[in-house]
């Protein structure tokens, strides 16, 4: 499966969270105020799903199986995030994880007479899932939970893992929202300075 980073081709969604199942987790844009879904329905999962590169893909997804995606996807976040603030994740929350986990996934199959794989699965979607829950698995087990990090924009609050030398980083992205807070601070800082000169 390809991973991808964050780049203009790519829309709306955004790639730079560290993994699979941080990037999914992201598709839920600004969760303090006002959150922004991007999975607005079936054809905008397929198309995350397309653009991360988990096939086969069915020509259209059925809406339980979006549904389920979005209960996916909320359930990692919150385990996630419980484990950020130092809390214990839900119970309902990990054990969604684990059965989504256990669908076996898409394999690779070789075409006799050409040099061709074809990736064979009973259900694509389901094996798509799969894949991320066994990615948040991983995630959680494989990451020093240190690096495991929300971003302080209050308005923002992305889940993100933080791979920098020092472990100092406090934005989802410097460009984004780090800049964002620059601009404000420095715009505080003028009217501060305005402020005092008044006196």
């Amino acid at each position: 499966m390809a991973q991808r980073n964050s780049h203009p081709k790519y829309g709306r969604f955004r790639f730079d969270a560290g993994s699979l199942s941080l990037n999914f987790v992201a598709t839920m844009r600004h969760r303090g105020s006002p959150p922004r879904e991007l999975l607005t329905g079936p054809e905008a999962f397929a198309e995350w799903l397309q653009i991360v590169g988990l096939t086969p893909l069915p020509p259209a997804i059925a809406y339980r199986d979006y549904e389920d995606a979005i209960l996916l996807r909320e359930a990692i976040h919150d385990t996630v995030r419980s484990l950020i603030m130092n809390k214990k994740p839900n119970a309902e929350d990990v054990d969604l994880i684990n059965r989504t986990a256990r669908f076996s996934i898409a394999i690779p199959q070789l075409h006799a007479g050409a040099a061709m794989i074809k990736w064979e699965t009973a259900n694509p979607v389901r094996a798509a899932l799969a894949v991320i829950a066994r990615d948040a698995i991983t995630l959680i087990a494989d990451t020093d939970r240190g690096r495991l990090k929300k971003c302080d924009s209050r308005s923002c609050q992305m889940l993100f893992v933080d791979s920098s030398p020092g472990n100092r980083r406090r934005w989802c992205a410097m460009s984004i929202c780090g800049n964002r807070q620059k601009v404000a601070m420095h715009r505080q800082n003028k009217i501060s300075d305005h402020g005092s000169t008044m006196h």
